[in-house]
């Protein structure tokens, strides 16, 4: 009937986002509805493949040299039209694969060494809590 997006025998990632990821969206995109449209395109990283240079329809890519990755969103909103969510993997348990989502921010705003000290924090944070 239904045919899954995977396919046969694709992992499906388990996805958590942290405190500072809701914050970070509610400052970001102020409008409820503009959220709920985010959160409908998180969740294509159930199917992320770090093989592939897409998600579903989302490009992604490497942010060096964190280990960290971000992933391109198109917003239907009257301010924000892309945004640029930092994830990352930690799996505390082998057997059930987890993307932990560390934030976004405007995909037009520069990713400085500021914005790298601030989630390769909340990334070393979720490693050192996860456990």
């Amino acid at each position: 009937m239904n045919e899954p997006i995977t396919g046969t025998g694709c992992l499906e990632w388990r996805l958590r986002m942290g405190r500072p990821a809701f914050r970070d969206f509610q400052r970001l995109v102020p409008r409820y509805s503009v959220r709920s449209e985010l959160n409908r395109q998180l969740h294509k990283l159930r199917w992320w493949n770090p093989d592939e240079p897409w998600v579903v329809d989302l490009p992604w890519n490497w942010v060096q040299p964190t280990g960290l990755a971000e992933l391109f969103l198109q917003l239907d909103d009257g301010v924000v039209h892309t945004v640029r969510v930092l994830f990352f993997e930690h799996s505390p348990n082998p057997s059930v694969p987890t993307l932990w989502i560390l934030g976004g921010m405007r995909a037009d705003e520069a990713l400085g060494s500021l914005r790298h000290a601030i989630y390769s924090g909340r990334s070393t944070i979720v490693k050192a809590r996860a456990d």
